[in-house]
């Protein structure tokens, strides 16, 4: 057995050992930040966007010009460059700085809903590296490192951390497109479109929204890029799906959310496919549906003109049935939603 001053030496060795642990860890975690930025430092750019405003007070229908300031990154090698709709969609001319010099770019497509368009440069600079969107990539857990690289006012790309702090499908009385990352980082002027990394250089998502109130932003996770990406760069616009039902939400007697179709428009896909008011969602596309603001996200991911699965319970009985999409109508481009009471009532209503 240890004698009594045997304990004291080990205890005070161990404590010894953590506090020499403690400056080593946090040089690697240093080190390792300096990794990722100077790693991914080469794919940033800063994005201008020129808009006219006529202005009535001036005389000989001159104009004024505003411009708008951002950050971009490139994700291919021919070019194409991911930055925020909100610096680009409607612009008069946009163009990106790299390294000092000035590119002129052509629109490829923009998508308002998610923030998202892309960009293609005319002439490539000699040499710039890209960032992969890998859909295969995880969430990241709550706390953990989160890396922008941005070019802040008239700054170079400049590194900045914080920390994943939530995973959100809606915020107030909104419901989001799909299911954002909220983090600790401030995106602030020109800062906006700048591309998130974690602590191992892995892209976990797009800055597309700040949170002023809470001195963080929201990021656009990988799967849901490249989602919107894929569609603006085949057809120069995001195509939702669409499947003509409204869904409410019922609190069951043990204190869980039941899902049901509240309307079902006839002559609707839904309506064909045999779907009916009162239907409780199960799952659409394998995606399950706890709440309704499940439903925009799962819907999300679908689509148009394809047959998507959606499973359902209608009187106790599990059913399966098939719904082939269908664009969606410009009148109900944006998902709607009102409050009502629980019981009886619907908390949430959504359109799909």
């Amino acid at each position: 057995m240890f004698s009594r001053i045997a304990w004291i030496a080990l205890l005070m060795g161990l404590a010894a050992g953590k506090l020499l642990a403690g400056p080593v860890d946090a040089l690697a975690l240093q080190q390792r930040i300096i990794d990722v930025f100077e790693q991914n430092r080469d794919a940033i750019v800063r994005v201008k966007a020129a808009y006219r405003l006529p202005d009535d007070d001036l005389e000989d229908s001159k104009t004024q010009v505003t411009l708008r300031v951002g950050t971009g990154f490139f994700i291919s090698k021919e070019g194409h460059v991911l930055v925020s709709a909100s610096r680009a969609a409607g612009a008069d001319r946009v163009w990106v700085e790299y390294k000092g010099k000035d590119y002129a770019t052509e629109a490829v497509g923009h998508d308002r809903l998610t923030n998202i368009s892309v960009l293609r440069v005319m002439e490539l600079p000699e040499d710039f590296s890209i960032i992969h969107i890998d859909t295969s990539v995880e969430r990241p857990a709550l706390g953990a490192i989160a890396i922008a690289i941005a070019c802040p006012l008239d700054f170079e790309p400049s590194p900045s951390m914080g920390i994943v702090t939530g995973m959100d499908k809606k915020l107030g009385a909104k419901i989001f497109p799909t299911e954002y990352i909220r983090t600790s980082i401030s995106v602030e002027a020109g800062q906006g479109g700048c591309p998130i990394l974690d602590i191992n250089g892995r892209f976990v998502g797009m800055s597309v929204a700040s949170i002023p109130d809470l001195g963080g932003s929201y990021c656009l996770p990988p799967d849901a890029l490249a989602r919107v990406r894929d569609d603006l760069l085949f057809s120069g616009h995001v195509i939702h799906s669409w499947m003509g039902f409204e869904v409410g939400e019922l609190l069951n007697t043990d204190d869980s959310n039941a899902v049901y179709l509240s309307r079902v428009l006839d002559d609707a896909p839904a309506s064909e496919a045999g779907l009916q008011e009162g239907d409780h969602l199960i799952s659409i596309a394998g995606r399950p549906i706890e709440t309704v603001s499940d439903v925009p996200g799962a819907i999300f991911f679908t689509r148009a003109n394809q047959f998507t699965s959606i499973k359902v319970r209608r009187d106790d009985v599990v059913m399966e049935v098939s719904v082939k999409t269908l664009p969606r109508p410009e009148k109900d481009a944006l998902i709607g939603q009102t409050a009502a009471s629980v019981e009886a009532q619907p908390d949430d209503v959504v359109k799909q």
